[in-house]
């Protein structure tokens, strides 16, 4: 399969087939009704009566199974011809895009300059890939339609849709249906959207229906998506959860020392604490109905992870992500971050509208898609390898590849050209985000960086992390003893606050806009509402720089 014969697909042919079955069953069941009626043979009794009944079931019975079976073809016809008009559609689209900058598209879906174009500027190079990712992509949905549609067809050549194989009308008709294909693996957060673009709409929703764990935590897929994807496991984790909660229970239940010398006891523990996440999470949904959940993961590792929009990511001008740090966990804390992320957008969309741009709108993200060290857990030793994790670099290094990869994404899945997007990262935080800023993935899509409460982003300056001069900003709050305790050590690189970033006020006193402002207090307040640290993340976040207090 390739672009061309993509593009040479008979369409009108597939349309004329769908509506010639559908006139045919219509046809059969006129007969198989009429049949019906006159083999009630009313009136006429006794052994030749009875078999003549057997008879017309017996043909009544044969015209159902050919009525389901046209009915399984008639409907892979039908989404056949769905899906092959919405390739060919991304097809020519993908050749517009193509032409318009000066790109030229093979039938493999390779992409090359087109004779006599200029010299590449680098926007152009992320625009290449985009296209040969979505000519791949669009291939692949190709090849797959192809093939399940060859499978439907030769299932119903072997009758296996007869009304009495399938169970009933109903059953056949679904059988016959083309099944949307599954993600592709450990693809890009750019493969993902082009993934998710290639299918007809039809498709996406019976992803969203019935595999909704494929694509709730893909990065790049619009965050709507994400969103109905993730709300649509809770009910699934909760059974998922509540089984393996019994099952840890009835081991320690058996155990002599009551799981003492087992694992069952401590994965119990953080069972039950999962179960509490997922509780949260749904009273996160409920306050906030407005919000998009982009990340439910419950299973990959001992503590559970999301990540929560408030607004729409997908089409605000200004989007932040923050990352949190030290015993930062979904039950304790996500409630928090999500209601300082309104906070956060709020001050924002009052910073925008103040300077005569009120018709911007931003979108703000808590994450916690990765385990921070923890020094509260089921064990004895928790406190102690708490407090040795957050001296070591591992857990932000995990940390950092999926972030940076969140980042990519919703650039990707964004529908503005250029989204203003800045990275927001506090305590152990800050140094994942220092580490995702350096990710070597194609296209660092943040603009600007906000440290606070940092021990170090293992960084001198903004070119470390990706950003231009003067992009990159540090707050510290003279009272932070973890800046004072774990920084100073330069275990993640120099003190963020003694290098040439940009240094921002913690202290109380007068913003731009005449509000008197608080100071932050410890190392957890510089997000808290009415500080003079949120005003300033609230100026970076909204594209003001020039309104910050240094």
């Amino acid at each position: 399969m390739d672009l061309k014969m993509i593009r040479e697909w008979d369409t009108v042919a597939l349309e004329q087939l769908e509506q010639a079955l559908s006139a045919r069953i219509t046809a059969i069941d006129d007969v198989r009704r009429r049949i019906t009626e006159l083999g009630d043979l009313r009136g006429w009794e006794g052994e030749a009566a009875q078999a003549a009944r057997r008879a017309f079931q017996v043909v009544v019975q044969d015209l159902a199974d050919e009525s389901a079976v046209i009915g399984a073809v008639r409907r892979v016809t039908a989404d056949t011809f769905d899906a092959v008009l919405h390739v060919q559609l991304e097809v020519a689209a993908l050749m517009t895009t193509a032409d318009d900058n000066a790109f030229v598209v093979s039938d493999a879906g390779a992409v090359t300059d087109a004779p006599n174009s200029s010299e590449r500027r680098q926007h152009e190079f992320a625009v290449r890939d985009a296209l040969e990712s979505s000519a791949r992509a669009l291939i692949l949905e190709a090849e797959d339609i192809d093939a399940d549609a060859a499978h439907v067809l030769t299932h119903a050549m072997s009758s296996g849709f007869g009304d009495r194989g399938a169970g009933d009308f109903e059953a056949a008709d679904q059988q016959g249906r083309l099944p949307a294909p599954a993600p592709p693996q450990n693809a890009s957060p750019l493969e993902n959207r082009k993934y998710w673009d290639a299918m007809p709409e039809s498709q996406r929703r019976e992803i969203l229906e019935r595999h909704p764990e494929w694509v709730g935590s893909s990065d790049g897929l619009p965050s709507a998506a994400r969103h109905q994807a993730n709300l649509n496991q809770f009910d699934d984790e909760r059974v998922r959860l509540t089984a393996e909660r019994d099952r840890l229970q009835s081991i320690i239940d058996d155990a002599p020392f009551g799981g003492a010398f087992t694992n069952a006891d401590a994965a119990l523990w953080y069972t039950e604490q999962k179960m509490k996440d997922l509780r949260t999470l749904e009273q996160v949904v409920a306050k906030n109905p407005d919000g998009r959940l982009m990340l439910l993961d419950l299973k990959s590792g001992e503590r559970g992870m999301a990540a929560f929009a408030v607004g729409d990511p997908d089409t605000a001008e200004h989007i932040s992500v923050t990352a949190p740090g030290l015993n930062t966990t979904i039950v304790d804390s996500f409630e928090g971050m999500v209601g300082e992320a309104r906070s956060l957008g709020d001050t924002s969309v009052e910073q925008l509208r103040l300077q005569g741009r009120g018709d911007e709108t931003v979108a703000t993200i808590a994450w916690l898609g990765y385990e921070p060290p923890q020094t509260m857990g089921p064990g004895t030793f928790d406190t102690v390898r708490g407090v040795l994790d957050v001296t070591q670099s591992d857990r932000a290094a995990a940390g950092a590849v999926k972030l940076a990869a969140f980042y990519e994404g919703v650039n990707v899945a964004s529908r503005q050209s250029d989204p203003h997007l800045t990275a927001l990262g506090h305590s152990y935080g800050s140094y994942t985000t220092g580490l995702a800023l350096q990710d070597p993935s194609p296209g660092q899509p943040v603009d600007d960086a906000v440290f606070y409460g940092s021990p170090g982003v293992n960084a001198d300056d903004e070119s470390d992390l990706g950003l231009r001069d003067g992009h990159g900003y540090v707050m510290e709050a003279a009272d932070d003893r973890f800046v004072t305790e774990v920084g100073k050590t330069h275990r993640f690189g120099p003190d963020p606050g003694t290098v040439s970033f940009e240094q921002l006020s913690v202290d109380e006193g007068m913003s731009p806009d005449g509000i008197f402002r608080d100071g932050a207090l410890g190392h957890s307040g510089y997000p808290h509402r009415g500080t003079m640290s949120e005003y300033n993340m609230s100026a970076i976040v909204a594209g003001l720089p020039e309104r910050v207090v240094r």
